[in-house]
């Protein structure tokens, strides 16, 4: 049987079409299970010692994949219905339901349900889609009640719709929501209860784990429990989105992404461009139900009520909806009485563009409130973090509070029937709902990580937090990596296209105990007494072929992840450290660069050339350096590392004329230990020479390669572009500036460039650094970006004055070099550029991925510098050397340089609530700052927002901005188990001589 359906719709760019779809209605699609005597025995999948077959309806499928995915849920039908509309609106939750069908251990059926001319059902008249797909599997499953022996193996309608359920079961059909399908079928898996999603608004089933113990237990709807009674509403309700899009319109309201401070996460930040800067959100009462992400439409209040940034350093973290920074304010709690808990402030690796509670201390600036929410964000993998310590009755289902170890985040409620057993481990919890009359989200358990503290769990938790894929690669990825031993053969030596440069006396220069190498590089003496440089990277678009599995695998990871003891390959291993990496003495495939260069570095020629090389050495930077600086070592080898170093430094030189900037970022490095893998020691990472040296080759090559691939595809090249930040952007690093008694000038990089040069104390060595730092952390990251998304006049990259620039030589680690490898290798004729590469779409979903993966990557690895920090300090204190770099009314945020850290330190002892003593009014000190640690708790300060210090009222302790100081490491535990380094300010005559920094 043929049949037409044809619909009118929009599209994502607003363009009306119409949409035909012919259906052919077929009698020769099997149910997949071996009860049934029709069906194909090929087809069979579900068991036929199953207990049961469950049918899932689309909210099911949508809502409930933590409970779907446990491996005590089997035999499911999954109906085309279900699996299209899935699809349609929620990508991620398709693919999460795909696996489980794929996976021949669940059992799950696809059943073409709408191809079939017994379950194909059509619309009626005035029948909304919505329920004309309930219809379409209510169909679905009598016919399989009508096939399958009901005495033998019932098969259930799971569905969370009581109107649905009301349908099926006047119809004579098994339907159960799913937690009552818990309580009554599963009583073997009760932990599968956990797993059930509190219902969402698409579900009539209210309420969920907020609700009490008592309703939850007698529930028998589907959801997991009603209130016990009315309550009274601590949020303003959100309002409809077609109110909302009109107040947009109208600039009644503004529209943005809501960023929560990571330092308070009472205050939050929305950019509008209408409004001019960004507007404060303070309080959990503003900010009405949304989180870090969500895209929010936002009132802006009276002028008369807007407020300055706290500032205070952050004290107590609560969960009250009324509470303001700090914890700070009033508010009905509304949610059984949890009381705020007292918080350790913490301690954090130092992020480029995050200031420790940045624009405290800036005066009232625009403030508003959120009025709705456009677009979630809450995250379908869920939130890492434990639970609030609380008595838990034994057995039956206990509402506890989950504390996300990201501090952004509010305390979710949960019900579970395991709280005795998680209190001490490290869980995921997903959100399913935040209501107006609840203080916190609901939420419900999926998984436990570990015990909390050990490194393997906290490990862990990173890189869930930052989204990082961790699973093994496919068998289909396998199966395009060459099978090993590999060497190069007799067909690449023999490819006109392919150089031998075997000849030539190349070396890589690297960290210690690298194995993915991705560049080499060498240089030498021409005839005509130029030089000829060489950067040579590993060809790995030889082996990754655009459209493989092993292609979309590493576009959808977009980069290798390095933490300090593990590194998550973007590549499977044998080419990582083996088959790609131009390791020395073996033979491998490259893509050269070659130069010819005069005495001056002046570029002369450039060619490009896929290639043959055979590294003679693999160096550490060190070892390196080492060479260079002894004078007795002349072999070719050493010679050509100072040839290098030299004409790397006149290149260097002249990019700082140009305006290139010398920016700084803290880095530090761990002694390991082999066997327990935890840090022996800790300490700043030295840069040498020969990491200058390395650097602008690199350089070198990505400006070449940008400028010939924009050259032949205009349109189409993957480009990497540092805005030029605005001037608001800099105003931290400028008070600052302007307090400590110099000039930053950002008018342009170059004018930065000098006043950066200049910024030096003669009594303090590490000064500069500081200041360059600090300058750092103003700015935006680069991005990824193709070349048809922006005009040329946006190509430019800020940091290093250079017009053009991309990524090309790390293809190893790197997917964006992937890309353009293969940019290049059209470029110069060698291989038509695939279809894809063409797509202007494609290249900006591309580019937005990579630079989201970047950016995760860098945050996994910052968080496994913390991680190993605090298990180093766990057993140990330690007195460091320490700069100020902000003022507060109560202490100070300092920069721990050896460590690479920056937190709080208050000026008086905290009270019971974990907050300093009071400071009050604003004034100005002077003299030498204060080398006390602190003062009394009865002592008070005054802060002097535009001369950045905070003096005691006696006069008698004096801090200001860049002043040193001395701080005491520690570790402490606060709430939920939360351990965090804890910054303790001591006499500067405590610190050791071997502590000094500079």
């Amino acid at each position: 049987m043929h049949l037409n359906n044809s619909y009118i719709k929009k599209t994502k760019k607003g363009k009306v079409v119409k949409v035909v779809k012919e259906r052919y209605l077929r009698d020769d699609i099997w149910s997949g299970s071996p009860l049934d005597p029709e069906a194909d025995p090929s087809s069979h999948k579900l068991a036929a010692t199953a207990p049961h077959y469950l049918l899932i309806d689309t909210n099911v499928a949508l809502h409930q994949l933590d409970f779907l995915e446990h491996p005590a849920v089997t035999d499911v039908i999954v109906c085309s219905t279900v699996l299209e509309e899935v699809q349609h609106k929620n990508l991620s939750a398709y693919q999460r339901l795909r696996a489980a069908c794929a996976n021949p251990a669940k059992r799950f059926y696809v059943f073409a349900n709408e191809h079939h001319r017994d379950t194909h059902v059509t619309a009626n008249e005035g029948e909304s889609p919505n329920d004309r797909n309930d219809r379409a599997l209510r169909v679905a499953t009598r016919w399989y009640r009508d096939r399958i022996p009901q005495d033998t193996c019932p098969v259930i309608l799971l569905t969370n719709d009581v109107a649905n359920r009301a349908a099926a079961q006047a119809e004579g059909l098994a339907a159960l929501g799913v937690m009552a399908y818990c309580r009554q079928h599963r009583a073997d898996a009760k932990e599968l209860q956990d797993l059930v999603a509190a219902a969402t608004g698409d579900d009539d089933d209210k309420g969920g784990a907020a609700g009490g113990v008592a309703a939850a237990e007698d529930d028998d709807d589907g959801g997991r429990g009603g209130r016990a009674a009315k309550r009274k509403k601590l949020y303003s309700e959100h309002l409809p989105y077609s109110e909302l899009q009109a107040g947009i319109k109208t600039n009644k309201f503004y529209q943005g992404t809501l960023r929560v401070s990571r330092f308070n996460p009472f205050e939050g930040w929305v950019a509008s461009e209408h409004v001019g800067e960004d507007i404060l959100i303070s309080g959990r009462l503003d900010m009405n139900r949304a989180l870090d992400g969500d895209v929010v439409a936002v009132e802006l209040l009276p002028e008369a009520q807007w407020r300055a940034p706290n500032a205070k350093l952050p004290s107590a973290v609560g969960g009250k909806p009324g509470a303001a920074g700090g914890g700070e304010g009033g508010g009905e709690e509304g949610e059984g009485g949890e009381e705020e808990h007292e918080e350790v402030p913490e301690v954090f690796q130092v992020a480029p563009g995050e200031h420790f509670n940045d624009s405290a201390g800036s005066g009232k600036r625009p403030t508003g409130r959120v009025v709705g929410v456009i677009k979630r964000n809450w995250r379908t993998r869920g939130y890492c973090g434990s639970l609030k310590p609380q008595k838990v009755r034994s057995g039956g289902a206990a509402n506890v509070l989950f504390v996300p170890v990201e501090r952004r985040y509010p305390m979710i409620r949960i019900q579970t029937r395991q709280a005795e057993g998680l209190m001490d481990k490290r869980i995921v919890v997903v959100i399913d709902g935040w209501d107006a009359d609840s203080a916190y989200p609901r939420g419900h358990y999926t998984r436990t990580l570990g015990v909390i503290g050990e490194r393997e769990t906290e490990t862990e938790v990173i890189l869930i937090e930052n989204d990082i894929n961790t699973n093994p690669f496919t068998p289909a990825v396998h199966d395009c990596v060459p099978p090993l031993p590999w060497a190069v053969g007799p067909a690449e030596l023999a490819d006109p296209n392919r150089t031998d440069l075997r000849h030539l006396c190349v070396a890589s220069v690297d960290p210690p105990g690298c194995k993915d190498i991705d560049d080499a590089l060498h240089v030498r003496r021409l005839p005509n007494g130029n030089y000829e440089l060489g950067v040579h990277i590993a060809d790995v678009t030889h082996f990754v072929k655009a459209g493989s599995a092993m292609d979309l695998e590493a576009a959808s990871r977009g980069t290798t992840v390095y933490l300090v003891e593990r590194r998550i390959d973007m590549l499977p291993k044998p080419l990582t450290e083996d088959i790609c990496s131009l390791r020395c003495d073996v033979e491998r495939l490259a893509f050269s660069v070659l130069w010819e260069v005069d005495e001056q570095a002046n570029i002369l020629n450039t060619h490009f050339t896929k290639s043959v090389i055979k590294s003679r050495a693999s160096l550490t930077y060190q070892e390196a350096q080492s060479r260079i600086d002894d004078q007795s070592m002349t072999d070719e080898l050493t010679v050509s590392l100072r040839t290098m170093n030299k004409l790397a430094k006149i290149m260097r030189a002249r990019r700082a004329a140009a305006g290139a900037l010398q920016l700084a970022s803290p880095e530090v490095k761990f002694k390991i230990d082999t066997e327990t893998h935890n840090p022996l020691d800790v300490g700043m990472y030295q840069i040498r020479d020969t990491n200058q040296m390395v650097e602008e080759m690199m350089l070198l090559a990505n400006v070449a390669v940008a400028e010939k691939t924009l050259r032949h595809f205009a349109s189409c090249a993957l480009l990497r572009r540092h805005q030029t930040p605005s001037e608001r952007q800099f105003e931290p690093i400028l008070k600052a500036a302007a307090a400590a008694g110099f000039a930053l000038d950002v008018a342009t990089s170059k004018a930065l460039a000098a006043s950066l040069d200049g910024a030096v104390r003669a009594d303090d060595p590490y000064f500069n650094k500081l200041v360059r730092i600090m300058t750092t952390r103003c700015m935006t990251q680069a991005q990824y970006f193709g070349s048809g998304d922006c005009a040329p006049s946006e190509y430019h990259h800020y940091g290093l004055a250079a017009p053009l620039y991309t990524h090309f030589t790390s293809p190893i680690r790197r997917y964006a070099d992937v890309v353009v490898h293969r940019l290049l290798g059209a470029a110069i004729g060698l291989e038509p550029l695939p279809d894809s590469a063409r797509d202007k779409e494609a290249l900006h979903n591309c580019s937005d991925n990579l630079n989201k993966r970047h950016r995760n990557a860098q945050m996994a690895g910052r968080g496994s510098v913390e991680l190993h920090t605090l298990i180093f300090f766990k057993d140990r204190t330690t007195v460091a050397d320490a700069r100020v770099t902000k003022v507060k009314a109560n202490g100070l945020v300092v920069f721990v340089p050896k460590y690479g850290i920056e937190g709080p330190v208050f000026l008086a002892p905290k009270d019971k609530n974990n907050a300093a003593a009071p400071a009050t009014g604003s004034g100005s000190g002077s003299g030498a700052a204060g080398s006390g640690a602190g003062a009394s708790s009865s002592k008070q300060f005054l802060l002097d927002e535009e001369a950045q210090t905070v003096t005691a009222a006696d006069g008698s302790v004096r801090y200001a901005v860049f002043d040193k100081c001395a701080v005491r490491i520690g570790v402490e535990e606060g709430v939920a188990h939360r351990r965090s380094l804890v910054l303790t300010l001591v006499d500067r005559a405590e610190l050791p001589d071997s502590e000094r920094v500079g």
